[in-house]
C-alpha cells in the first residue's frame, strides 16, 4: 500500500488508473454517434429510384439517458481498476509479516462478531498483499494447539473461524511467554507488525506490559480498543434483601451512560423477576434490585444482564443462595432468662444471615409454613403437629440440655442414656474435649475444626448397631456430637449440647453458624452430605457467551473442598455449577467484589485506535460486478432500440419507464397502498374474532398485554370451539373499537383522563355491546374506601354503571370452568361487575369488569413458550388464571346463554309450581 492515494475514508491502491476518467468526455462524443436503425422499403419501380438523387445520410444521435448510462459503466470499470479501499490502513507502510493478537476472554464476548470480523479483515488484507500472518489468542484452553507460527493467511482465517470467547479473563503474560518462545525458534521473522485487538480491560499489569514490550520491539504495535457499547458489563455480586434481591453491576471506565435490565431466572429458565439497570455517565458501578416473595426468591438460579451475552454478565446462584424459612419455637410462657443468655438467642444469631426466621409458639410458627424448625431444650413439646411436620418433609433441629438429659422422647435420631456427662469442673476427672475431624460422608465435610470449640457437657447416645450411620460429628474420643435420622420425608438433627454456651464453647466460635448453615440446606430437600473424597467436580460449565453447557470442552481438574472458596475462573477451573455429593456450589466468572480497570494508555511502543466495524473494505470486486451487470443491461437496451428484439424492447421500455416514474410518484402510490391496507385490515377485523388491548405507551406493559391475550387466544383454540385471531393493540383516541368483543385495559400510574373524543368513543363501544376488563395490575383491593387514583382518573369521563363485588355464583365462574376465584399473578383479589345486569346492551352480561390481579402478566408467554412474569402460586395458579381467561372469553361471546343455564333450577322450580296450581284448579281443589 506504499503508493496508495487517500481521499478521506476512501483510498486507491492504483491511483494512476483514475486518469482514465479524463477520457469520459471523449466517450460522450463517440457514444452520441449511433448508426440509424435498418429499414426495409418495398417499392416496385426500382428503376425510377435509381434516377432519384440520393439523400445524404447523417448519423442518428443516441438518447441522452443511454449515453449517461454507458458513461456510468465506464466510470465504474475505471474506479475498479484503481483498487479502491474503504477506510484503508494508511499507517501500515510495510511488507513485513503481520501478528494478530486477539483477546478472546469473556470480556470480548459482547462485541465478538465485530472483533472477529475485524480480525478476519486485517488477516485477509495482509494475505492480499502477500504478507505472512500469525494469530495468537490470549485465553486458550489447556492443551490447545496455540502454536505461534507465521504462514499463509488462510490458515489463520481457519483458526479464527473456529474460535469462540472463553469463560475466563485473558492471560496476556502467558501469551507473551508463548510469543517469546516462538520468536526464539529457527526461521522466526526478525521484524513484523502487530495488531492487538483488545477487550479494553487491564489484566495483570506485568503481563500487559510484557506483551506490548515484546511486540513493539519487533515493529509497529497497534492496540485496537472496543467501542463504548462493546465494553464489558459484569455482575460482581447478588445479595438477598429482606424483600427480594440486589445485584452489583460493574464496568471499566465511566464514559457514557448505559442502561439495561436484570433478569432473575429459575431452574427451568422462567423469568421470575426483572429490574431496571442504569449506569450514569462517569459511574463505574451500579446497584439494581427487585422485590420478590421468599418462595420465588429461593427459586432463582441465575441473574443475567439482558442482552449482554457474556459469562461475566451471568451470576450463578447455588445452595448458599436459597434462604429457607426457619421457625424458632419459643418455650411455653416465654424465656425465663436474660435474652442475651438464652439458648434461643445464640441459635437466632447463627441462623439469621442464612435464613428467614419466624419466632413464636409452635402453632403460630407452623402457620407461616416454615421449611425447618429449631427446638432448644426449654422449648420441648410433644405436640402431634410437630411429628406430622417432619413426616411431610420438614426439618427439626434439636439441642440437648438438662431436660432432655433427664428424659428423652420419640423425636430423637438416637436413643439417649439417662443423665449427663461432665468434662472438667470440681467433680470431673477429665479435661474438656475438642471436636474431632468431620468424616467425608458428613454434611460438615470440608469445614475446619476450631481449636477453641470444646465441649464440657453433653447427652450420650446409647450404643447400637446403626449408631455409626447416624453420626455426623464426633468428639476427639469418638463420642457422638451431632446425630441425624431420616423420618418419613423429613429429617431430625440433634446437637448433643445446648444451643448456648452452657455446655460448650461451640456457640461462641465461627464453626457454629457454618455447621447450622450446612444443616438448614436439608430444608430445601438436599441429601444428607457430600460423598467422595472431598473434591468438588464440575457438573455444568459456563461458556464465554454465558450459556450453561452439560460438558466442558476440556478436562477440568477437581477442586479440594478446602480450596473452593479461594478458587477463581481459569482454564482448568472454568466457571459453572460444581457438585460435591448432594451439595452444589457456583463458581462465577467474576469474583465477589472484583473491579475492572481500563487498559493502560502508556504501554511501551503502542499506538491506540478505537474499533468501529471492519476497518478495511476493498471495493474493486463489488464495482466490477456492478459494472458487468449494467453492461449486460446495456446490451439488452441496445438490441431493443435497434429493433432486433421487439418483445425485449417493449419489456425494457416498460422497465425503464417504471424506473423513472416510480421516483416521481411515491406519495400517490403510498396513499393508494395505505387505502388498500386499511380496507383489507377493516375486512379482516370484521370477519375474524379477535381480542384487543389498549396501548398504554409503556413497551413492557403493552408487550405483556399482547403476549397475554395471544396465549389466552391459543388456549381457547386448544380447549374450545372458538378460534380467535391474534390480538391487536388499539389507541382509544383514534382506532375503531367496534371490531373487538373484549378489550383488556391495563391501568398504569401514568394513565390520564381521556379526551372528550376518546370518552365518547369508549361510551359508544360499551353501548353497542362491547366489554372492557380494567386491570390495575397491583393486586390491591379497592372499593369501600380504598381507591386507585389512576383508575379514578380514567373512568371519571366514562359512563360506568353501578358496580358490585362479583358474587360467588356469578356466571363468570361457570361460563366454561367452575371457578371459585379469579386469580392472575395475584390471588385472593375481588372483581367488580355491574350491579344490575337486567336490560343492558349485552343481554344481561356486564359490560365493565374491574380487577387488580394482573391477568395479562399471568397469561403472557415468550416465543419459546416460557412464562414472562412470575405468579405467586406457581404453575397451579397460572393454570387457574388461564381458566378465568377462557371463562371471560365465553362470557363476552355467549351473552346470557350461560346465565340462563345458571338459573335453570329456579326456572324449573317456578315451572313446577305453575303446573301444580293448574292441576289444582282443574280438580276443583282450593288454591293454597
Amino acid at each position: 500500500m506504499g503508493g496508495m492515494l487517500t481521499l478521506g475514508p476512501l483510498g486507491f491502491g492504483a491511483p494512476l488508473a483514475l486518469l482514465g476518467l479524463l477520457a469520459l468526455p471523449v466517450l460522450w462524443l463517440l457514444l452520441r454517434a449511433t448508426p440509424p436503425a435498418p429499414r426495409e422499403v418495398i417499392f416496385a419501380p426500382l428503376r425510377l429510384l435509381q434516377r432519384v438523387a440520393r439523400t445524404p445520410e447523417t448519423p442518428d444521435s443516441a438518447p441522452w439517458w443511454l449515453i449517461i448510462f454507458r458513461l456510468l459503466i465506464a466510470a465504474l470499470a475505471i474506479l475498479a481498476l484503481a483498487q479502491p479501499v474503504w477506510r484503508p490502513d494508511t499507517g501500515s507502510q510495510t511488507e513485513a509479516p503481520l501478528l494478530v493478537v486477539v483477546d478472546n476472554g469473556w470480556t470480548s464476548a459482547q462485541g465478538w462478531p465485530r472483533l472477529s470480523g475485524e480480525a478476519r479483515s486485517r488477516i485477509e488484507a495482509a494475505g492480499a498483499d502477500g504478507r505472512q500472518v500469525a494469530l495468537v489468542f490470549t485465553a486458550p484452553y489447556p492443551g490447545d494447539a496455540d502454536e505461534i507460527r507465521f504462514g499463509p493467511s488462510n490458515a489463520a482465517v481457519s483458526r479464527l473461524q473456529a474460535a469462540e470467547p472463553r469463560a475466563w479473563r485473558p492471560d496476556r503474560g502467558g501469551a507473551a511467554q508463548r510469543l517469546e518462545a516462538a520468536l526464539a525458534a529457527e526461521g522466526a521473522p526478525s521484524r513484523f507488525e502487530t495488531v492487538w485487538l483488545s477487550d479494553g480491560l487491564a489484566g495483570a499489569s506485568e503481563g500487559d506490559r510484557e506483551l506490548a514490550r515484546l511486540a513493539a520491539g519487533r515493529g509497529r504495535l497497534v492496540v485496537a480498543l472496543p467501542g463504548r457499547d462493546e465494553t464489558a458489563l459484569a455482575i460482581s455480586e447478588v445479595r438477598a434483601a429482606a424483600d427480594g434481591f440486589q445485584a452489583d453491576v460493574i464496568r471499566a471506565g465511566g464514559n457514557g451512560a448505559r442502561s439495561g435490565e436484570l433478569v432473575a431466572l429459575g431452574a427451568d429458565g422462567q423469568a421470575l423477576a426483572r429490574a431496571a439497570l442504569e449506569l450514569p455517565a462517569g459511574e463505574r458501578t451500579a446497584t439494581a434490585g427487585a422485590r420478590l416473595p421468599l418462595d420465588l426468591r429461593n427459586r432463582i438460579r441465575s441473574v443475567r444482564i439482558e442482552g449482554a451475552n457474556s459469562a461475566g454478565a451471568v451470576r450463578l446462584l447455588d445452595d448458599a443462595w436459597r434462604r429457607p424459612r426457619i421457625g424458632l419455637i419459643e418455650p411455653s410462657g416465654g424465656e425465663d432468662r436474660q435474652p442475651l443468655l438464652s439458648d434461643l438467642h445464640y441459635a437466632r444469631q447463627a441462623l439469621a444471615p442464612h435464613a428467614e426466621l419466624v419466632r413464636g409458639e409452635l402453632e403460630n410458627v407452623l402457620a407461616e409454613e416454615p421449611s425447618g424448625l429449631v427446638m432448644v431444650d426449654a422449648a420441648r413439646t410433644e405436640d402431634p403437629a410437630l411429628e406430622a411436620f417432619i413426616e411431610q418433609g420438614g426439618l427439626l433441629i434439636r439441642f440437648a440440655g438438662p431436660r432432655l438429659a433427664a428424659r428423652g422422647d420419640d423425636l430423637l435420631p438416637v436413643r439417649l442414656r439417662e443423665g449427663g456427662r461432665l468434662f472438667g469442673g470440681a467433680m470431673a476427672w477429665d479435661t474438656a474435649q475438642a471436636i474431632g475431624r468431620f468424616p467425608d460422608d458428613s454434611p460438615f465435610a470440608g469445614l475446619s475444626v476450631s481449636e477453641e470449640a470444646t465441649v464440657s457437657s453433653q447427652v450420650l447416645a446409647e450404643p447400637g448397631p446403626d449408631l455409626d450411620q447416624r453420626v455426623w460429628a464426633r468428639l476427639e474420643d469418638g463420642t457422638p456430637l451431632v446425630t441425624a435420622e431420616r423420618r418419613g420425608e423429613g429429617w431430625i438433627v440433634l446437637f448433643h449440647v445446648t444451643a448456648g454456651p452452657d455446655w460448650s464453647s461451640l456457640p461462641l466460635s465461627g464453626l457454629y453458624p457454618a455447621m447450622l448453615r450446612r444443616v438448614i440446606a436439608l430444608a430445601e430437600g438436599a441429601g444428607p452430605g457430600a460423598a467422595g473424597e472431598g473434591n468438588w467436580q464440575l457438573e455444568r460449565a459456563l461458556d464465554g457467551f454465558g450459556r450453561l453447557q452439560t460438558r466442558a470442552p476440556s478436562q477440568p481438574r477437581a477442586i479440594p473442598a478446602e480450596e473452593f472458596d479461594a478458587a477463581r475462573a481459569a482454564p482448568d477451573t472454568p466457571p459453572g455449577v460444581w457438585r460435591l455429593g448432594a451439595a452444589s456450589a457456583a463458581l462465577n466468572a467474576v469474583a465477589r467484589g472484583e473491579r475492572f480497570d481500563a487498559l493502560a494508555r502508556d504501554l511501551p511502543g503502542a499506538t491506540y485506535e478505537t474499533r468501529e466495524g471492519l476497518r478495511e473494505f476493498r471495493l474493486a470486486g463489488p464495482l466490477l460486478a456492478l459494472a458487468g451487470l449494467l453492461f449486460a443491461l446495456d446490451v439488452l437496451i441496445a438490441l431493443a432500440l435497434s429493433g432486433r428484439l421487439p418483445s425485449v424492447g417493449r419489456g425494457a421500455a416498460a422497465a425503464l419507464a417504471l424506473a423513472f416514474v416510480l421516483p416521481l410518484a411515491p406519495e400517490a402510490l403510498a396513499q393508494e397502498e395505505d387505502a388498500d391496507l386499511a380496507e383489507a385490515e377493516a375486512m379482516d377485523r370484521a370477519l375474524e374474532v379477535r381480542f384487543g388491548y389498549v396501548e398504554t405507551g409503556d413497551p413492557e406493559t403493552d408487550s405483556l398485554s399482547e403476549r397475554g391475550l395471544l396465549a389466552v387466544s391459543r388456549e381457547l383454540t386448544f380447549r374450545t370451539a372458538i378460534e380467535p385471531g391474534d390480538p391487536r393493540g388499539v389507541d382509544v383516541e383514534t382506532d375503531p373499537l367496534i371490531f373487538y368483543p373484549l378489550l383488556y385495559w391495563p391501568v398504569t400510574e401514568a394513565t390520564s383522563r381521556l379526551s372528550e373524543e376518546a370518552a365518547a368513543r369508549v361510551n359508544n363501544y360499551l353501548l353497542a355491546g362491547g366489554m372492557i376488563l380494567f386491570d390495575t395490575r397491583d393486586g390491591q383491593a379497592f372499593g369501600q374506601g380504598a381507591a386507585n387514583p389512576a383508575l379514578e382518573r380514567l373512568v371519571e369521563s366514562i359512563d360506568i354503571p353501578t358496580l358490585r363485588r362479583a358474587p360467588s355464583d356469578h356466571v363468570l365462574g361457570r361460563a366454561f370452568y367452575l371457578l371459585e376465584s379469579y386469580p392472575g399473578r395475584y390471588a385472593g383479589v375481588d372483581i367488580w361487575v355491574e350491579a344490575s345486569e337486567d336490560g343492558t346492551a349485552r343481554d344481561g352480561v356486564s359490560s365493565v369488569i374491574i380487577g387488580s390481579a394482573d391477568w395479562a402478566g399471568a397469561w403472557a408467554r415468550a416465543e419459546g413458550g416460557m412464562p414472562m412474569a412470575p405468579v405467586e402460586g406457581g404453575d397451579r395458579q397460572r393454570e387457574m388464571a388461564y381458566r378465568f381467561g377462557i371463562n371471560l372469553a365465553m362470557y363476552a361471546l355467549t351473552g346470557n346463554y350461560k346465565a340462563d343455564q345458571v338459573h335453570v333450577p329456579a326456572i324449573l322450580e317456578r315451572l313446577g309450581g305453575s303446573r301444580q296450581r293448574t292441576r289444582q284448579q282443574i280438580e276443583g281443589q282450593p288454591r293454597p
